[in-house]
């Protein structure tokens, strides 16, 4: 068994750095290759790159690309690829020393097609009190936080459903994420975001709908860099307006390819039912008290959200290219419309 590990990256060195260094200190050094697809960084990533390129020929290789978005990275390195597992992280994670071995292990059962494990935070500042309010219990006795992409479901391995696979900690086989056509766009530049799409989501719904196993591992821990500028009240209005784009993509693609529906537009009030399995941020805890200014902040995120998923209905009614983009079978072509 061959594991690849796909790193996208893009002017992220100094975390880029940390994240590999993870990879190189792990204690299972067999049986697993790590690509590095840098998107077009203007910074020390690709120096930072040789250096493991270096000191472990063959096992580390750089790649650079500069077409916008998070596919380029992971089609790009799904293409190059030589193993039959493939482990998308993102470029500001370290690793469990044994997450490698975590990953073997999972593997070995043929019926498990995808795997995770938990996301743990790395602050880089103390967060404020209020993020703690966006933190749900999941019925997999832990807690989660979609806005940090943070989770933790405990310290034993357990079935969970495929949309518990989350990007930063991806892992699957790579004939499942072919037979379920790739991802989707994902982190496009703000100026192209009529061009976001819902990312591993679309993936992982349809690996649901099809009944896929996927195991969450306690050994496929990493921790996640939280930076400062994302414990802000800025950072999560942005994510608001990004994670409404992506439920109108997911809604359009529902409705034009699967269900023939004809013209009518979708409404936000249908985004809950019918992403319930996926990554809802705005999931309020029941019988919790929530402080006044906490539910006057949530009102504000929905605001936001619905606006972000205006924005893309319009888009996708009044562009072309956009509609066209929305509506492809699969993103294996990764290059932005022109």
């Amino acid at each position: 068994m061959l594991i690849s590990i796909i790193i996208p990256t893009l002017n992220r060195a100094k975390s880029l750095k940390l994240t590999l260094h993870s990879i190189y200190q792990q204690t299972d050094k067999m049986d697993f290759e790590v690509l590095i697809i840098d998107n077009g960084s203007s910074d020390e990533t690709k120096d930072i790159c040789n250096g493991f390129v270096i000191n472990s020929p063959g096992q580390f290789r750089y790649y650079y690309n500069s077409e916008p978005g998070l596919l380029t990275g992971r089609h790009l390195g799904t293409s190059l690829a030589k193993g039959s597992i493939l482990c998308f992280i993102d470029d500001d994670v370290e690793l469990n020393p044994s997450w490698v071995s975590g990953v073997k292990e999972a593997f070995k059962n043929s019926e498990v097609l995808l795997a995770t494990g938990p996301c743990l935070p790395k602050y880089e500042v103390d967060p404020p009190e209020w993020i703690y309010y966006f933190f749900n219990k999941t019925k997999w006795s832990g807690t989660s936080c979609t806005w940090l992409s943070l989770f933790d479901f405990g310290s034993n391995k357990k079935l969970v459903e495929p949309n518990c696979v989350w990007g930063l900690n991806f892992c699957i086989r790579k004939i499942t994420l072919q037979e379920l056509d790739g991802f989707h766009p994902d982190n496009i530049p703000a100026k192209l975001q009529f061009f976001q799409g819902d990312g591993e989501t679309g993936l992982t719904m349809k690996a649901q709908s099809l009944g896929y196993k996927a195991l969450y591992h306690p050994q496929l821990q990493l921790h996640h860099l939280i930076s400062a500028d994302r414990l802000t009240v800025k950072y999560f209005k942005q994510r608001a307006f990004y994670q409404g784009v992506c439920n109108s993509f997911t809604l359009l693609r529902k409705k034009y390819l699967y269900n023939n529906a004809g013209d009518k537009i979708i409404s936000l009030a249908s985004v809950k039912n019918i992403l319930r399995p996926a990554k809802n941020l705005l999931i309020y805890v029941k019988n919790q008290f929530i402080p006044k200014e906490i539910r006057e902040l949530m009102a504000i995120l929905q605001q936001e959200e619905k606006a972000g998923f205006d924005f893309h209905q319009e888009a996708f009614r009044n562009n072309p290219k956009v509609k066209e983009w929305v509506l492809r079978k699969n993103y294996w072509d990764y290059k932005l419309p022109r």
